[in-house]
């Protein structure tokens, strides 16, 4: 059956022939659900179940319902216009806003390209147990990623074959997952109770601590300190769940493979679908699965970081220290400055209430979430998730790499160019190279959490970009949808949720102890203020004029 005789079958049947027809024609929401269920979303998940066990599993589900709002959007004007949606904006609604967009992506794609890196290097050491050194593992993951770039911009079925083997392996680390689950719930460690009460957003958990860590931090002999703590790390974790389901960088994305599917005018409901079926749907079952495992396995719970008398456990000690340092630097400012004796006589002296709410707060490695599948695999969890937690790793980074040489050749105008698309996805997976410069903390997965809290703050810049392309007659004339009103609210509300995700992220910078995160938090509420008065102000000028 032809591609015309599938979409006529299609809009003349029901819902369930719709669904069906649809699925076999869907493509460019898989390539976005390849994105997001990536190693940032992997860490995302886990650490959400870390910090706030079941109560958050409302979150991811809301965060990607306003992005595929706002994805159906862009698909909407990306196959209404003949212009590229880049183009688009800078021509119709502001030119300073689909800079911003397209800068704010090359930004995006660096910092998780970056993590991406990390969270390799990080399965390659912990899971599998190869140390051959920091820059010998990101060199070589650097010389594979730009071989694979080079061969997909030559040869079209190894890029495909090498995709769906790293495809493949992901979808076997989401099914562990989604099995450990059911094997909790039929051990009665999980009740359906718990989950199905996650999905009720509750507003309030998010500033504040789950019953479980308040409760612990009652114990402890600082509770104001400990509870400014746990709020901002919790704060953090929210955000970086948040930024994970859709990134700025997945709303450039998508005009691309739009394009390259050869869909047009006819095909908009079709992309409608194919957000769902290939985005929506998968997102949800594996973020959902990786929380609940998460949560059973470690949320509020010290046994895996620390023993009974608040020693850390072996390979755990900086992750723990960390948190430890953190408090007793707050109660001596000189802790610094000390001998590591001085600093062990402070650190064993700290209550032991103290210990345990460090413990239940230091960010989980490789290792220890592999832990969290052996209710399914045993022993062969750390090997298993090791192999799939690299094959996310490599697969995620070449979609950054892809990305960024996309909006490399659309500032240059040169897309297409192989030249100027190969030096655009270099530059991510340069700053891949130099990962354990840019991050040396407790756990390499967790350099996922500050990536995903950048590309949050920036993701309000192209939410705002096509609302006003939505409504914009100088961009779409006589294909302005009908129903405005309706899309209106819903956009708005997408963006809404985008906006205020940002704005807390950058206010919570404010009450830093480091003199650039306050100026970046400052700054980057000025700036986003600033675009968005320009793109509303150009907006106005151009509709006018149409």
């Amino acid at each position: 059956m032809s591609n015309q005789a599938q979409l006529e079958k299609a809009q003349n049947g029901g819902f369930l022939t719709k669904l069906g027809v649809y699925g076999k024609m869907s493509g460019p929401g898989w390539i976005q659900a390849a994105v997001t269920l990536g190693g940032g979303s992997l860490v995302g998940a886990l650490y959400l179940g870390v910090i706030g066990g079941y109560e958050f599993l409302w979150l991811q589900p809301l965060a990607m319902l306003c992005g595929i709002i706002m994805l159906s959007a862009i698909s909407y004007v990306t196959l209404s216009c003949k212009e590229r949606p880049f183009r688009v904006m800078q021509k119709k609604v502001s030119p300073t806003l689909a800079w911003g967009w397209l800068i704010a992506t090359v930004v995006a794609d660096t910092v998780f390209c970056a993590a991406q890196f990390s969270l390799g290097r990080g399965a390659i050491e912990d899971n599998l147990g190869f140390d051959p050194g920091p820059y010998v593992i990101t060199g070589s993951l650097f010389i594979l990623a730009m071989a694979l770039i080079c061969i997909s911009q030559k040869n079209a079925k190894a890029s495909a074959l090498i995709d769906n083997v790293l495809k493949v392996l992901v979808g076997v680390i989401v099914l562990c997952f989604m099995a450990v689950v059911v094997v909790l719930i039929s051990k009665d460690v999980v009740q359906w109770g718990q989950i199905w009460s996650g999905y009720v957003p509750d507003f309030s958990a998010l500033t504040s601590p789950t019953e479980q860590i308040a409760s612990a931090i009652a114990n402890t002999s600082d509770t104001e300190y400990w509870t400014e703590y746990v709020t901002g790390q919790q704060r953090d974790k929210i955000i970086a769940a948040f930024g994970t389901a859709v990134g700025i960088n997945m709303t450039f994305l998508l005009p691309y493979s739009l394009k390259k599917k050869g869909w047009s005018k006819p095909h908009r409901e079709l992309s409608r679908y194919d957000l769902l079926l290939g985005l929506f749907v998968p997102f949800i079952m594996g973020a959902s699965a990786l929380v609940i495992a998460s949560a059973a396995s470690f949320h509020a719970k010290t046994g895996d970081m620390i023993s009974a008398d608040g020693s850390p456990l072996p390979g755990m000690e900086k992750a723990y220290y960390k948190v430890v340092d953190k408090k007793l630097m707050n109660q001596d400012k000189g802790f610094k400055v000390l001998d590591d004796e001085a600093k062990n006589e402070l650190r064993a002296a700290l209550p032991l209430a103290d210990k345990k709410l460090a413990a239940m707060m230091s960010n989980r490695g490789a290792k220890n979430l592999a832990a969290s599948l052996e209710p399914f695999l045993g022993k062969s969890s750390q090997v298993i998730f090791g192999i799939g937690v690299l094959a996310m790793a490599i697969s995620t980074l070449l979609v950054h790499m892809m990305m960024n040489g996309y909006a490399i050749s659309e500032a240059f105008n040169k897309v297409g160019n192989a030249k100027y698309f190969i030096i655009g996805a270099s530059m991510p997976a340069i700053a891949g190279l130099f990962s354990p410069l840019l991050w040396n903390g407790d756990a390499k997965a967790a350099m996922q959490i500050p990536a995903s809290v950048l590309a949050t703050t920036l993701l309000p810049i192209a939410y705002l970009g096509f609302l006003l392309l939505m409504n914009s007659r100088a961009a779409l004339g006589d294909e302005l949808p009908r129903r405005r009103g309706l899309i209106n609210v819903f956009m708005i509300f997408s963006a809404g949720v985008a906006s205020g995700a940002s704005v807390w992220s950058l206010v919570g910078k404010f009450n830093s102890p480091k003199p650039f995160e306050q100026y970046f938090g400052l700054f980057g509420m000025i700036a986003l203020a600033i675009l968005a008065v320009i793109g509303v102000l150009g907006f106005v000028k151009r509709n006018k004029a149409a």
